[in-house]
């Protein structure tokens, strides 16, 4: 026996050596080592990571079911994101209603019933957002410190310093409402000189994606001279960018490889410059101006130590270019679903046509939760959640859900598609886009049965000012012109974004015109 060890350490040792080097032949090629090594390589990390993380049942006789982890993201962030409405599906068919997957090498409970949530969920003020998201050093690079991933006191101070402009009272003030009214019809005065809509045709998120930009950056730094506006628009696709690099994962999960000299690197730290330079100068334009406008005050708490300098532009840089995404995609669908249903498009042209007799009528309907546009909104961020598993939060305490124990620390998410379609609550017409099921529906009824800006205190910063953006927009839209399919019917997707974005065109004709 004594005899053999040696060579059972050196067949160990040099086991190890080759799984190391296919472990980082994946990172700089991905796909470059033969399968048969990286699947070993995935087996051995995954008994290892089982081994290390146990999650089971109280008697410890039946572990959660769990996604295998696959070498270097486990399931995240391509398998959460950009292949996540279809892995929802798939994963709860084979583990149950809830599973384990793996972000990176992070443990992550995926809810699919909202019993659950209720029992996961009730006390989600004390809850801890996962680091980055569990998406590794670039993303902390980019957003680790902004108000949507920070947790504790540190979320509170941050938080106060920048709510200002997205709080319901100023999301639905006269001069946000004017703003945001003056904007969508600068949009559209814009779109009608393009070709495409001149020739009917639009295309919901190409055509739109930059008029929630625009609101956002108004609400913030109010209006800017055109040599500002010009640096913003220039800067644009260094984060649209930056955010594909981080969503693809792999390299971007490691901190050595910032020293890496590679293209994204320089693009990383070329942005940060930009990006600080873009908001000193927003910042004197307004104080020489002498403007009170919301990012005069978040700059100054910079100044009295209420938040840090990368606390607040990683924050700007969440709420006009990483949310960009967010509000583009629920306004999107809206367009997609009236299109696809001429019966409801006329039931709201004839609703917005009756509220639209004078200036305060028009805003009285426009401020209410009890129309049909409301209704219309909330059946398409059902039916197409803007993402298809939510952002990863731990519980301070142990839970236990259907059976296993969960410890404290470890990170829940919520499968959006699982609670806002496949669950009994929608039954029997699940699938069907029927506005009419939210109308005299309140909120406590849909607490825990309707995932769309999360629960509890944490819920989106900026939920107020995207409703008031997408009502606005719709009713433009929706009095103006008149929606269809160009020819057959087309559901697909872009897949390079993490939000839920429709990739096709549909018709839109002015009304003026029929």
């Amino acid at each position: 026996m004594v005899l053999f060890l040696p060579g059972l350490l050196y067949l160990l040792a040099a086991t190890a050596c080759i799984l190391g080097l296919v472990a980082l032949a994946e990172l700089l090629i991905p796909g470059y080592s033969p399968k048969a090594l990286r699947v070993a390589l995935s087996r051995v990390l995954n008994t290892i990571l089982v081994y290390k993380f146990p999650i089971q049942t109280p008697d410890r006789l039946a572990p959660i079911p769990s996604c295998p982890y696959q070498w270097p993201n486990g399931q995240g962030d391509d398998g959460k994101f950009l292949s996540g409405i279809e892995n929802s599906a798939r994963w709860q068919a084979k583990h149950g209603s809830v599973y384990r997957i793996w972000s990176g090498m992070k443990s992550e409970i995926v809810l699919t019933e909202p019993r659950q949530l209720s029992a996961v969920f009730k006390d989600s003020d004390k809850h801890t957002k996962a680091p980055a998201n569990n998406s590794g050093a670039y993303m902390d690079r980019l957003l680790g410190q902004c108000v949507g991933l920070i947790s504790g006191q540190d979320w509170r101070r941050v938080r106060g310093a920048v709510e200002g402009p997205f709080g319901f009272h100023a999301a639905s003030s006269p001069a946000t409402s004017a703003s945001i009214e003056r904007l969508v019809e600068r949009h559209f005065d814009e779109l009608s000189q393009t070709e495409r809509i001149r020739n009917g045709i639009l295309h919901p998120a190409e055509d739109l994606k930059v008029l929630p930009f625009w609101v956002v950056c108004e609400a913030l730094y109010g209006r800017l001279p055109d040599n500002l506006v010009g640096e913003l628009k220039s800067m644009a696709p260094l984060p649209e960018g930056l955010f594909r690099h981080v969503v693809r994962s792999g390299l971007a999960r490691f901190r050595w490889a910032s020293w890496l000299p590679i293209v994204v690197n320089v693009e990383m730290e070329e942005f940060q410059r930009q990006w600080r330079a873009f908001n000193e100068s927003a910042y004197t334009f307004a104080k020489g101006q002498d403007r009170k406008v919301p990012v005069v005050d978040m700059y100054e708490r910079i100044q009295t130590g209420h938040v840090t300098d990368k606390q607040l532009f990683q924050t700007l840089d969440e709420s006009l270019y990483a949310n960009l995404d967010v509000t583009t995609g629920a306004l999107s669908w809206n367009l997609v679903f009236l299109a696809a249903n001429p019966d409801v498009q006329a039931r709201l042209l004839a609703e917005l046509q009756s509220a639209d007799t004078s200036p305060q009528s028009r805003e009285a309907y426009l401020s209410s939760d009890a129309t049909y546009l409301h209704a219309c909104v909330l059946e398409s961020s059902r039916l197409k959640p803007l993402a298809a598993f939510s952002v990863p939060q731990a519980a301070p305490s142990p839970r236990v859900v259907e059976g296993y124990a969960v410890p404290a620390g470890i990170s829940f998410i919520v499968d959006s598609y699982a609670i806002n379609i496949r669950s009994e609550t929608w039954a029997p017409d699940n699938t069907a886009y029927r506005p009419e099921r939210f109308l005299g529906k309140g909120g406590s009824e849909l607490r825990y049965k309707f995932w769309r800006f999360g629960f509890g205190p944490r819920q989106c910063m900026g939920k107020y000012l995207a409703d008031a953006t997408i009502r606005r927009a719709l009713a433009h839209v929706v009095l103006g012109y008149e929606l269809g399919w160009v020819d057959k019917e087309d559901w697909s997707r872009a897949r390079d974004t993490w939000i839920t974005h429709p990739d096709f065109c549909i018709r839109c004709i002015k009304r003026a015109d029929l």
